[in-house]
């Protein structure tokens, strides 16, 4: 089959691969060029694509080196749950609102490498998702910064602190979850898969810096926040449409929002998880949504 082509989006990170054949199985050397892309870009377009989630899955779990062989693309397995974030379908995840800078589950030492999203149903004019890289914040960080954060850890979890975050703004959604879950992690942390080094703070998950009073973490994570999130240059932002796939690292980049309506039009994704998560946490603890303005 034809290897397809790789076109940068933005000059940091992210591509559009041309050319893929959904119907035909991808031989080694196209898995090859597709893994060396997503974990240089961080981030995968597919435009104009007709699949189901057994496909997405294939592609989701391939481009984390499972081995392409052993997954089925026509069969979806036991712990892959159907799963939409959605302001139409019943019980779709962040059905409304707008959603911060975040990694998803960046409260586990074990979180998620690649997220995707499908456009399965879209209607315009689509609420776009935002990008950010964490890696190129790292590399560029400033020498002041860097020096104020070697050897600092930051506390990672879910308790809703983030909604402070919001500049005032009351339609940032709030999760709140049955179980707090956390984690302490580097500032200055490793990915596992590619060796490079990420900022690895968010403004949704990132409660503070350990050992630091609540004012210093503060003012030394709004500074942090500035370098990784300004000027607005550093954004790549998707507009959806149907058929759309963006596969992208989950630690390396940040994914926000701006909100969401209930009344809006249809805005129907649908989510995978690669590695996929264990059978036992499948249901268990999902998130309650409301809006700061609600609480």
């Amino acid at each position: 089959m034809a290897i397809p082509q790789i076109r940068n989006l933005h000059p940091m990170f992210g591509a559009e691969v041309v050319g893929l054949d959904p119907r035909s199985p991808l031989d080694e050397a196209t898995c090859r060029r597709l893994r060396s892309a997503f974990d240089e870009r961080g981030l995968l377009l597919f435009r104009d694509l007709d699949i189901d989630l057994a496909y997405q899955n294939y592609l989701s779990q391939m481009l984390i080196g499972t081995d392409s062989a052993s997954i089925d693309t026509s069969v979806v397995p036991d712990n892959v749950p159907e799963y939409y974030v959605s302001n139409k379908e019943e019980r779709g995840g962040a059905p409304f609102g707008r959603l911060l800078f975040h990694s998803d589950m960046m409260w586990s030492e074990n979180a998620f490498q690649l997220l995707s999203l499908y456009g399965s149903r879209v209607e315009q004019p689509a609420v776009p998702t935002l990008f950010v890289s964490a890696t190129h914040a790292w590399d560029t960080l400033p020498d002041d910064l860097r020096a104020r954060v070697k050897g600092r850890f930051a506390v990672h979890g879910h308790d809703a602190t983030y909604q402070k975050r919001g500049g005032g703004d009351s339609d940032v959604l709030v999760s709140k979850f049955a179980v707090n879950e956390t984690a302490q992690l580097p500032i200055g942390h490793r990915h596992p898969r590619t060796g490079r080094t990420m900022l690895y703070i968010c403004q949704q998950m990132t409660q503070g810096i350990a050992d630091m009073s609540e004012k210093e973490s503060e003012e030394l994570l709004e500074a942090l926040f500035e370098h990784l999130y300004s000027p607005e240059d550093k954004v790549l932002a998707h507009h959806w449409r149907t058929g759309d796939l963006v596969l992208w690292d989950n630690l390396a980049l940040q994914h926000a929002r701006p909100n969401v309506s209930i009344e809006g039009p249809t805005r129907t994704l649908r989510k995978t998880f690669a590695p996929p998560p264990r059978r036992d946490r499948i249901n268990i603890n999902k998130p309650q949504h409301s809006l700061v303005g609600n609480q």
